[in-house]
């Protein structure tokens, strides 16, 4: 089976387990075929599909040496929920962070980086977010509202991003992504 990797922002083990808590107490109310491992959360940058063991050695190199420029550390405030696909039944519910130029310039860096190794990066609009669940399995029809979720089951709740990671996905295993690189700045 091939495998495919991605870059990510981590998560702290201390939001890991805050998201884990919010979505134990979504889940008793609102159903979805599968919630994410608490391991699992990340707040992706870059997703590369398959890789070669050369591009993933100059994507190291040249990451290594993108990051050694980049501004420190910053602060992400995780502070809503949304959802991807029909409002019945969406395919994604996420938490979103407010809006930090801090994260987007660092995406853009890695992104550079990326499409320099040559891969092909997706061409939408970044929208940071933290997977929680996917496919909705609702029994009724109505439209899922992200900010009355988010009234009942959400909470502010801030870190310091301080390191990305290059993941590859095992589909097969529980949790399904694991560190190959690590990198701080």
């Amino acid at each position: 089976m091939q495998r495919h990797y991605f870059l990510a922002v981590k998560l702290t083990n201390e939001i890991k387990l805050k998201l884990a808590e919010i979505c134990n107490r979504t889940k008793n109310e609102h159903h979805f075929k599968t919630w994410v491992h608490p391991e699992d959360f990340h707040i992706t940058l870059a997703f590369l599909g398959a890789a070669s063991s050369e591009q993933l050695q100059t994507l190291h190199k040249l990451l290594n040496e993108e990051l050694s420029i980049t501004e420190n550390n910053f602060s992400l405030q995780i502070n809503r929920f949304g959802f991807f696909g029909n409002e019945q039944h969406p395919r994604i519910f996420w938490a979103g962070v407010e809006e930090e130029h801090c994260l987007y310039n660092l995406q853009k860096q890695v992104a550079y980086v990326c499409e320099k190794v040559g891969f092909q990066l997706d061409k939408r609009p970044y929208a940071p977010h933290i997977t929680l669940a996917r496919k909705h399995i609702e029994s009724d029809h109505i439209a899922v509202d992200s900010q009355q979720w988010w009234n009942c089951y959400g909470e502010n709740v801030s870190f310091i991003a301080d390191e990305i990671v290059l993941y590859e996905t095992h589909v097969d295993k529980q949790p399904k992504y694991h560190v190959i690189h690590s990198y701080s700045f």
